[in-house]
């Protein structure tokens, strides 16, 4: 017996795919690197704002379309 989802295909790559590692901070005042998985470029983050606009920058870079962004958030288990 097969089963059909409406799932979608994650493990495609596209210009909005970024691994973000926070690695200190509390609230806007994080700190951590940002990798555009596409081209494997790493930036290096200081608050909240500045990884946001590293994100618009590599987007408006790739003319990607922002309506068909998505977040997604990984957590690890302690």
């Amino acid at each position: 017996m097969s089963r059909v989802t409406n799932q979608k295909n994650y493990h495609k790559i596209s210009a909005s795919d970024f691994i973000i590692r926070v690695k200190s901070g509390q609230g806007a005042a994080i700190k951590g690197k940002i990798e555009h998985i596409k081209t494997g470029r790493i930036s290096y983050f200081n608050d909240f704002l500045e990884m946001l606009l590293i994100i618009q920058d590599k987007l408006d870079q790739r003319g990607y379309p922002q309506c068909d962004t998505e977040l997604r958030r990984f957590c690890s288990k302690k």
